[in-house]
């Protein structure tokens, strides 16, 4: 049985699925998952505990996609992580940027919070192009060095950066919805602007897991080396 005391980020590192249930009722659980269930709970006064509870446990009932990735070494979770997501979001944002231009200069004269969206959006795909760059070319390599037994000095300054970059790369994401009305799609939208809004919402769970799988695995078992 889930308990409330049990930390929001340690219930979605053991079952996967319940961060759809999280994300449902708007509890942060990659940068703010350091939190109890109770915790969140207080910080969200219209959810019922109980409620959320019930469907905490149905959702850990489902088997999560793929491997289990707490008991990946600190390289292997590296590999999978560069493979499950810095290569298909580097694919996605190549795919995705002309639809949401396209969007912002058609519709974005009548409807300005488009094109404010087009600049988050540009901000956020900028930034978190960077940030894996960063993270494969100096700041992966260091860890894995670090796990192999190397001293590496700057080795807790090294994550602490990356995550504030993750928080950073949150806010924008939390931005977007705001200026999607949480992606609500107006019934007159045309395709493009559904596919928009379907494939940013998407973009935002994706990138959830991604910085969780990074936060609270692979972090904490490099920070065991300190």
């Amino acid at each position: 049985m889930i308990q409330t005391q049990e930390k929001v980020a340690d219930i979605v590192t053991q079952y996967p699925k319940t961060a759809d249930v999280f994300r449902k009722y708007g509890i942060d659980f990659c940068c703010g998952g350091q939190v109890s269930i109770l915790e969140a709970v207080e910080q969200h006064p219209r959810i019922d505990v109980n409620v959320l509870l019930s469907e905490l446990e149905q959702a850990s009932q489902i088997q999560g996609e793929g491997i289990d990735t707490r008991y990946l070494d600190v390289p292997s979770l590296i590999q999978y992580i560069q493979s499950r997501y810095h290569d298909t979001l580097r694919a996605e944002f190549k795919q995705l940027s002309p639809y949401v231009t396209k969007l912002a200069k058609v519709h974005g004269p009548q409807n300005p919070h488009l094109i404010q969206l087009k600049s988050v959006y540009d901000t956020f795909k900028g930034e978190m192009l960077a940030h894996i760059e960063e993270e494969e070319q100096i700041a992966f390599p260091k860890l894995v060095a670090a796990y192999q037994g190397e001293q590496i000095e700057d080795l807790e300054a090294t994550i602490d950066s990356l995550t504030s970059e993750h928080l950073n790369a949150g806010q924008l994401l939390q931005e977007m919805r705001q200026l999607t009305d949480d992606f609500e799609i107006p019934s007159s939208a045309c395709g493009t602007w559904r596919l928009v809004y379907q494939r940013i919402e998407d973009l935002e769970k994706e990138t959830h897991a991604h910085v969780h799988l990074e936060n609270h695995v692979l972090f904490p078992k490099v920070e065991q080396l300190l």
